[in-house]
Order: structure tokens, then sequence, then C-alpha cells
């Protein structure tokens, strides 16, 4: 494929489906392969398929872009995956789980398409702000730099921090050993 950018007939963003998991599950682990993490996703296809369209309310949303390669059949070539959030400092905001565009297409405008189309959703429905992580080591920080995007940790001094495991269990356990 060449360095030049796709045109609006040959990749499409759109919400996915729940037959998309397929590819959306794939791609999870793709992720985590690129971010030196095989081992994190623990979500099974079933998963996704049940919390995201089976569930009501479900616990995400999901958008995907497809490449229209000739006559055939579209194929799912990267995906974004996002839930609604709350700031008590200003209201409503949505969270960027996932933003995922395959090698071979990258640098061809998907990971803008699929961007935009999820700050477009988050901007319309309401939100205040879109938030996501990005690794300190990920050269795709220059690119939600040159969307705007501020770096929380060196502006602001956020820390994120992550309860789980037994960790979590503890602390539901109001403190009590497992």
């Amino acid at each position: 494929m060449s360095g030049e950018k796709f045109t609006d007939n040959e990749i499409q963003v759109r919400p996915a489906k729940k037959e998309d998991m397929v590819a959306v599950a794939e791609m999870i682990q793709e992720l985590a392969d690129f971010e030196k993490m095989p081992e994190g996703p623990k979500l099974s296809l079933q998963d996704l398929e049940r919390d995201g369209f089976e569930s009501k309310p479900s616990a995400f949303s999901c958008k995907v872009a497809e490449l229209q390669e000739g006559r055939g059949a579209p194929s799912v070539v990267g995906y974004a995956l996002y839930f609604p959030t709350y700031s008590t400092w200003e209201g409503r905001a949505m969270m960027l789980e996932d933003l995922y565009v395959r090698p071979a297409v990258r640098r061809r405008g998907v990971g803008h398409k699929l961007f935009d189309s999820v700050a477009k959703e988050a901007h319309t429905s309401g939100c205040s702000r879109l938030d996501f992580h990005v690794l300190e080591w990920n050269d795709a920080r220059s690119f939600y730099e040159s969307k705007g995007a501020v770096n929380l940790t060196n502006k602001e001094q956020w820390c994120y921090y992550r309860l789980s495991g037994g960790a979590l269990e503890q602390a539901a356990n109001m403190g009590k050993p497992i």
C-alpha cells in the first residue's frame, strides 16, 4: 500500500456492530503486543459482545474503520473503544480507552478519522472533555498533541492510579484481609 491518504470512499468510520467484535478482539491483542504487554488482555470475544451489545446500558461504545478494497467485502482496519465518564468539575466527559489502527494502513489518515469521530460524538453529546492515556514511549503522543491534547502529567502533575485484583477485593471487603 502506498503512503497516500485514503479517500472517503476507501475508509468509512461507523459504529461497531456485534459481529465486528471478532476483528476488535484481534486488534486488542495486537495493541497489547505493541505495548509490550501480550498477556494483558483478559477479555474474551463473548465478554466484548455481552458488555458492548447485550448489556443495558452497554459498558462501552465502539467505532470501527472499514477499508473498501476493490469489489470485495470491506475489512475492519482500526477501532476506537470509549465510554462516558463524569467530572465533578466539568460535568459530562468521555474516556477513550483504545484507539488502534493496523500497521499496514497507518499514516494514511485512519487514526485521524477514528479520533475525530469520537471527538465529534463527545462534543455533540455535551461532553466537556475527551480523556485518554498514552504510554510515555509511544510515538503516537505527537499525534494526540497535534490534535491539541495536553499531557496532564506534565502540566498538572496528575498521576494515574489503578486498584485491581486482590487489592480491589480487599478494599471492597472494607480493608479486611481476603
